[in-house]
């Protein structure tokens, strides 16, 4: 019956399709959760005695222990350090055994959730972490439980949280515009998946390894309608950061969208301009006052720096959720005037190299993170029930693999009942099946480990390139201005060497005007003496009277001359003084000057130095670089040869399903045989017992007649032979006639045996 085999095969597919789905409620790991979450709720003394929780108990115990040794294990990992700690659990930095790769554990405890009455938080948080592709959310690697804890292993962000970078930094506007545009890409992420996250705050924004930003701590997000609104009746949120429309949603029917998240980020941003949350105050009720009148109480302080466009930007976000940016769609916030620059763009924000990059010792560097004390106290945990309760019934489900391969390894559909028939399901082709898939994957995660150190030598590479290249543009920028100061030196050079050749002028000039004013006042000295020899000699003379005259004349212009190079010689004396000033000053600048240009060289010298080690760092990258990517290409070339021999598996395997194909039609045709003769033997067999029974009676009852006959003839003398051999003849036949009844049965039960047989290696080649 093809139509028959063809909906079988299609309710098969499906089935499996729901098994394979990790996002079905009838996924693998559901169905094995269900099995330990039962065994661990019934497996208590006072639950043991109802005799079916026992059988279930005695039937599946074992079963679930070997299902929780096989499952991944809280001892699967080394502990290396806590670096959080929450309500209900903490965050452990740790160590995969197998793997040596480290991630970040949230350990939640199950008795802390079912008694605050708050085991459903967490199913938001692993869906957006496990299922979002995002490079804006942190991943989910795995997650699993025991009898008292959930366990989500996630990957590690070294570069800490916001909190943690405001501290240690004062962060500028171009800082605070690339964080913002990193935040609001996450949410666009976590909004395109259907969710409102509700707490977004510093705290919940962590740094990769690269400085660029994750978002983590989705246990406040909650699922959109259709229309993208939300309906809560609690307030959710950090009071810091909560918008008026969550606010306004305590105690009745709250009714809001994604817009109540660019209402945190407003608060973001003010927060890292101006140092401290916009509506701050010193109690509950004046913060949640603030919030609701925020018209009046948001103010940017005086003593703050802020460009228009970010006050004009915080103003937008921090407004009246009918008109908030944003409310349309998240491209509205990119065209904003404040995310306007020439560095990066929101498409390529993630490539560029972030404002504070993380300086890491080792892939377990907790620099950035606060030390938290170990909590040596005993954790509560479920007291026995005295009735069944269910405490592990809330967390079905949660198990979860980044990559399941229980199912990848067993395609099989038939459910086999007895260890023979599981003994002979393995053969040699599912074996070397299963080990090529085994290489398979240990090559793959090679060759993903392989690509991750490529990825992360790039990321150095590009580092050190970029490092290199603002080393090479300070030292042009300190080239630049060491020749601008060797031309400034040389020019004062100039300007001392031609001061001091004035200076030597006037010195000179000087020196002749002093010649000169001796000169002066000896002639002076000798008219005077000529003049009283005169006087003396022609007091009464004519002409003495004419030459004194002359005499005197040339006496007042002697004097006249005499006191003009007086007047020459102060003014030479006074530019003299300040010649040499403007010199002692210009050698004190040449003093500084050549004082700063060693300065510059020893700068220049350190930087060739630096640069000279990061090119040979650099060369050294790059020779790693080739030597993994010539690794890389070696194993995509081993990983290209084991897809064609699992090509090839797969090929003879299908050959395999074909041959089995036919095998389960002669089976079929076998089992319908097989039928029919057990019909047909059936009826045989009844209608011989029936006969059988019927000569047991008439036998008995002939033994009863002749009992009784017997006991009346017993006094009787004369026996009649003949009537005696009729009735031993009567007994011969009844002999005779049960044993060919034996003989057909005997005969019946070996042709039974045979068919069974047959059956049987018809079921071991079609397995």
């Amino acid at each position: 019956m093809p139509g028959a085999e063809s909906r079988q095969e299609s309710r098969l597919a499906k089935l499996e399709a729901l098994m394979r789905n990790p996002q079905s409620a009838l996924n693998l790991e559901t169905l094995l959760d269900s099995i330990s979450a039962l065994a661990r709720d019934l497996n208590y003394p006072a639950l043991r005695k109802n005799k079916n929780i026992d059988a279930f108990l005695n039937r599946y115990e074992k079963a679930a222990s070997q299902l929780q040794e096989l499952q991944v294990k809280l001892s699967d990992f080394d502990k290396v350090k806590l670096i959080g700690r929450g309500a209900y659990g903490e965050v452990q930095l740790v160590r995969h055994k197998a793997s040596q790769k480290v991630y970040a554990m949230k350990q939640l405890n199950k008795f802390e959730m079912i008694k605050r009455s708050d085991s459903a938080f967490f199913w938001e948080e692993r869906h957006i972490m496990a299922f979002s592709n995002s490079p804006w959310v942190v991943q989910l690697c795995c997650a699993f439980q025991d009898d008292r804890h959930l366990y989500m292993v996630m990957e590690f962000m070294p570069g800490g949280d916001l909190v943690t970078l405001t501290m240690n930094y004062d962060i500028p506007e171009k800082w605070a515009r690339f964080y913002t545009a990193e935040v609001v890409l996450a949410l666009d992420a976590i909004h395109s998946m259907g969710f409102i996250h509700r707490d977004v705050k510093p705290d919940n924004m962590l740094l990769d390894q690269h400085g660029h930003l994750k978002l983590a701590d989705f246990g406040t997000c909650m699922k959109m309608d259709s229309t993208g609104m939300v309906h809560c009746d609690t307030a959710v949120g950090t009071p810091d950061y909560i918008s008026p429309e969550v606010l306004q949603s305590q105690g009745g029917d709250g009714y809001y969208g994604r817009e109540c998240d660019w209402w945190s980020v407003g608060v973001f941003i003010y927060e890292l301009l101006v140092g401290e949350t916009p509506f701050y105050a010193e109690s509950l009720v004046g913060t949640y006052g603030k919030i609701m009148n925020h018209k009046n109480s948001l103010i940017f302080p005086e003593d703050v720096e802020m460009s228009q466009d970010a006050k004009d930007l915080i103003c937008a976000f921090l407004s009246d959720r009918k008109v908030r940016l944003g409310r349309n769609g998240v491209d509205d916030i990119k065209r904003h005037a404040f995310f306007q620059n020439n560095q990066w763009t929101f498409d390529i924000i993630r490539e560029t190299v972030a404002p504070v990059v993380p300086e890491l010792s080792s892939d377990i560097d907790t620099s950035n993170f606060d030390d938290i004390e170990n909590d040596k106290g005993n954790a509560e945990t479920f007291p026995p029930p005295r009735a069944f309760v269910g405490n592990q019934l809330p967390f079905v489900g949660f198990t979860y693999f980044k990559e399941d391969q229980l199912l990848k390894a067993n395609n099989k559909y038939l459910a086999e009942d007895s260890k023979d028939g599981e003994e002979n399901s393995e053969n040699k082709e599912s074996d070397t099946n299963t080990e090529l898939q085994k290489k398979l994957h240990q090559l793959e995660e090679q060759l993903d480990c392989e690509m991750q150190a490529k990825d992360e030598l790039e990321q150095k590479c590009k580092n050190a390139t970029n490092r290199l290249e603002k080393l090479v543009k300070e030292l042009d920028k300190e080239m630049s201005g060491r020749q601008k100061v060797e031309a400034s030196l040389r020019q004062l050079e100039r300007e001392r060497a031609l001061l001091q050749h004035q200076s030597v002028e006037n010195l000179r000039k000087v020196e002749l005007e002093t010649d000169r004013k001796r000169s002066l006042e000896n002639e002076l000295n000798n008219l005077r003496d000529q003049l009283e020899d005169l006087r003396k000699k022609n007091q009464n003379s004519q002409i003495s009277n004419e030459k004194n005259i002359q005499l005197q004349k040339q006496l007042d212009d002697t004097n006249a001359g005499l006191q003009a190079e007086q007047e020459a010689a102060a003014r030479l004396k006074k530019s003299q003084a300040e010649a040499q000033k403007q010199a002692q000053s210009l050698e004190a600048s040449l003093g500084e000057t050549k004082e700063r240009c060693s300065q510059l060289e020893k700068d220049r010298m350190e930087l060739e130095k630096q640069l000279t080690a990061l090119q040979a760092e650099l060369d050294e990258e790059r020779r790693d670089g080739n030597l993994r990517t010539e690794t890389i290409a070696d194993l995509q070339g081993r990983v290209g040869r084991l897809k064609e021999e699992v090509k090839e598996v797969k090929s003879s395997h299908s050959e395999v399903l074909s041959e089995k194909k036919k095998l389960q039609e002669q089976l079929g045709i076998l089992e319908k045989e097989k039928s029919n003769q057990e019909i047909d033997l059936m009826f045989k067999l009844r209608t011989l017992q029936q006969s059988m029974e019927l000569e047991e009676l008439e036998h008995k009852a002939t033994k009863a007649k002749l009992a009784d006959q017997n006991k009346i003839d017993h006094s009787i003398e004369e026996a009649t032979p003949e009537a005696l051999k009729e009735v031993e003849l009567t007994l011969q036949e009844e002999r005779s006639l049960k044993m060919q009844v034996e003989g057909k049965l005997l005969q019946l039960k070996k042709e039974h045996s045979m068919l069974d047989c047959d059956y049987k290696q018809a079921k071991q080649k079609l397995d």
